[in-house]
C-alpha cells in the first residue's frame, strides 16, 4: 500500500518526551520513502480529539478509501483521543498507529512494533485494515458514550493514574526520561491508602455482588499498567469485554498477587480475584470511586457503566 497522503498526529510530549523522538524518526522515514505527508502536532489534553474530529471531516473520502492515511504517534492516551475524536459517525475510518507512550498495552496487545520502522512497515505492508475490537461505554448518570482501547477501571489502578498525575516528583523525573518511574512510585502509595468499596455487577442475566471490591478493570486485551498480563484470557478479536475485581485484602496478599500475575497469570485463581467475561456488562455503584479510561481520569464519582464490544479499523 502506498497512499497518497499520510496525516500524522503527533503527542510529543506521550513518554516522557518520547513523541517527539518518534516523530522525528517517522519523518526521516517517511521522506526516505518518498511519501507524502502533513504533521498535526497535539499541544494540550484533548487536542487530538479535535485535531481528529476535523481531519476526518474535512478528508473523509480520501481517508475512507485509503487514499489518504490518518497515523497516531503517541501513548494509549493519545489513541483514546483518536478514538474520540472519530466518535460513531467516522467510526468506519481505520487508524494507523505508532505507540510512543511509557506503557503502550494496546501496541503490546496487538503486536503492533515498538521499533518505529518496523511498525511504519507493518503499516504500509497491509492492503486492507484489520478489525479489531474496542470498549465502548455508557456513563448512565450523564448519557456520554466513550471508547477505551485497554482498560476501563474503578478503584485502585484509577487512584493511581491520579497521584501519579499530581506527583510532585513527576516532572522532575520526566526531565530524566524516568517518568515510568512515577507511576511505580503511585501504585506504592495507593496500595497503603485505597480502601474497599461496594460494586455490582449485571450480566446476562445475572446480578453480581462484590461488598469489598478493590480494583475493578474491564479489559479488552491481556495487558494493563504496562505490560503486565492483568486479563491473559481477553482477546481484542472476540467481541467480548473482560472483567477482573480483585478484592481488599492485605497489602503483602496484594502484592503477591501482583507477583503472580507478572509471573504466569496464576492470579486468576485466587478466591480474591473474580474473572467474568461477557459481550455486554453493566457495572454500578452508589459509592463514589475515581474512574479512568486507558489512563485518562473520568472523575471521582459514584459509577453506573454499561460497557460492551464495538469494532474499530487499524492498519497494522
Amino acid at each position: 500500500m502506498k497512499p497518497k497522503e499520510i496525516h500524522i498526529v503527533f503527542n510529543e510530549l506521550s513518554g516522557s518526551g518520547k513523541g517527539q523522538l518518534v516523530c522525528q524518526t517517522l519523518v526521516k522515514e517517511v521522506k526516505k520513502k518518498k511519501l507524502s505527508f502533513h504533521l498535526h502536532k497535539s499541544c494540550y489534553a484533548g487536542h487530538t480529539i479535535k485535531l481528529v474530529a476535523e481531519l476526518v471531516q474535512e478528508r473523509h473520502v480520501l481517508l475512507s478509501s485509503a487514499t489518504a492515511i490518518l497515523l497516531i504517534v503517541g501513548g494509549d492516551g493519545t489513541l483514546h483521543e483518536a478514538l474520540l475524536g472519530l466518535g460513531e459517525t467516522y467510526k468506519d475510518i481505520p487508524l494507523a498507529y505508532i505507540p510512543a507512550g511509557s506503557g503502550n498495552d494496546f501496541a503490546k496487545g496487538l503486536g503492533i512494533s515498538k521499533n518505529t520502522s518496523k511498525a511504519l512497515k507493518q503499516i504500509l505492508s497491509v492492503r486492507t485494515p484489520r478489525e479489531v475490537n474496542v470498549i465502548q461505554f455508557k456513563e448512565n448518570n450523564k448519557k456520554q458514550i466513550h471508547y477505551a482501547v485497554n482498560n476501563v477501571g474503578v478503584g485502585f489502578d484509577a487512584a493511581t493514574v491520579k497521584q501519579a498525575n499530581q506527583s510532585t516528583v513527576k516532572a522532575r523525573l520526566n526531565r530524566y526520561h524516568l517518568g515510568s518511574l512515577t507511576y511505580l512510585v503511585s501504585v506504592i502509595t495507593v496500595l497503603t491508602q485505597q480502601k474497599a468499596f461496594p460494586i455490582e455487577v449485571v450480566m446476562d442475566h445475572q446480578q453480581l455482588s462484590f461488598p469489598n471490591a478493590f480494583l475493578v478493570t474491564v479489559n479488552n486485551h491481556p495487558y494493563f499498567g504496562g505490560g503486565m498480563r492483568i486479563s491473559p484470557k481477553a482477546s481484542p478479536y472476540d467481541n467480548k469485554v473482560d472483567l477482573i475485581v480483585l478484592e481488599k485484602s492485605s497489602v503483602f496478599k496484594i502484592i503477591w498477587l501482583f507477583l503472580l500475575m507478572l509471573a504466569d497469570g496464576r492470579h486468576l485463581k485466587h478466591k480474591d480475584v473474580h474473572y467474568i467475561k461477557s459481550e455486554n456488562l453493566r457495572m454500578y455503584s452508589t459509592v463514589q470511586e475515581e474512574v479512568q479510561a486507558d489512563g485518562e481520569l473520568l472523575g471521582y464519582r459514584t459509577i453506573d457503566l454499561q460497557l460492551s464490544s464495538s469494532s474499530r479499523y487499524f492498519w497494522f
